[in-house]
């Protein structure tokens, strides 16, 4: 699917370095300037799939490849930006081309780092919600019309459990609201993968918030997973809008899939990774052909709407 994610906000409220995080690898230039962002940046990410793992590692293929959202780093805007003030003109058309919106609020204090318009404290509650309603103001002017959002509050580490934040702006723009260091996540593109688990651990989240963020994204999409695995060499997550059909499916993963469709044999990926005995599963054939003995792989026709966690192999003619 070729939906994506524009990540906006005013200048320094930590876009690029959000950015940064979500690429893993710094592609945006940051700064404690405004407009360090020009020209837009886009990285295509992986979403954090755990049956995706536990597929690959049932059936050990040559090739697994995740789903993924593109996300777009866009730049900064100010009070005017639909007149033309700052980038306006340039933030709004390309905003315009993305599917949904990040939208990044400073909720953080440095006094290193300037506020293109504060009327309060940087940082303080008072001023995020001020600055969420310069941003959407903006937009509303620009002729831009309501696009899904996450609010990203970009606070300091020792305020990733200010949930009264959250609670203040989720009450005023009923929108879903996150708490991200942007700082820390940037951070932890450097961190080996045993120091990256033993952070996030000692936050008890499961998830670092980037991972989240990304999870959060793909459902503000509308997206689901289907997955294929491929003579047992390759398995794929695909990304679909959710109500779309085998057909759609077939077609998304190739156009020929589309256009000879006969049935797709369809089973949920839980059930196809319970059928197979022990650890080590039944190789690349084996637990297809167990669930399949049992009675859990469906046959469907075109129009069967797709499932989210469905695994499908698509029958078609030549």
């Amino acid at each position: 699917m070729s939906l994506s994610v524009g990540i906006v906000g005013l200048p320094n409220a930590g876009k690029s370095t959000l950015f940064n995080a979500l690429a893993t690898r710094r592609l945006a230039e940051t700064a404690a300037r405004p407009f360090t962002t020009i020209e837009p940046h886009e990285a295509v990410v992986a979403v954090p799939d755990k049956n995706l793992q536990q597929l690959t590692k049932l059936v050990k293929p040559e090739k697994s490849d995740p789903a993924t959202v593109t996300f777009i780093d866009i730049a900064g805007l100010v009070k005017g930006a639909h007149k033309g003030e700052g980038l306006g003109n340039q933030f709004l058309a390309k905003i315009r081309e993305v599917d949904a919106i990040v939208h990044v609020v400073r909720a953080f204090f440095d006094p290193a780092v300037t506020h293109p318009h504060a009327s309060y404290e940087p940082g303080s509650k008072e001023q995020v919600l001020e600055d969420i309603e310069i941003v959407n103001l903006e937009l509303e002017l620009g002729e831009i019309s309501q696009k899904p959002t996450i609010y990203v509050l970009n606070v300091e580490e020792r305020d990733l459990k200010n949930f009264e934040l959250i609670a203040a702006v989720e009450e005023k723009f009923s929108q879903k609201t996150l708490l991200i260091s942007a700082e820390v996540e940037e951070q932890l593109i450097d961190f080996s993968e045993e120091e990256r688990k033993s952070y996030i651990n000692q936050l008890g989240e499961g998830r670092s918030a980037v991972e989240r963020l990304i999870i959060f994204a793909y459902e503000l999409l509308g997206l689901i997973t289907f997955y294929t695995i491929k003579g047992g060499k390759e398995v794929h997550a695909w990304s679909i809008k959710r109500g779309a059909s085998a057909l759609d499916a077939a077609g998304v993963v190739h156009t020929d899939f589309a256009k000879n469709f006969i049935k797709a044999e369809i089973i949920n990926v839980d059930e196809l990774i319970s059928a197979a005995p022990g650890p080590e599963g039944l190789g690349p054939g084996g637990a297809w052909k167990e669930a399949k003995d049992k009675g859990k792989v469906k046959l469907e026709g075109k129009d069967y709407f797709v499932q989210d966690k469905d695994v499908i192999e698509f029958k078609v003619g030549s």
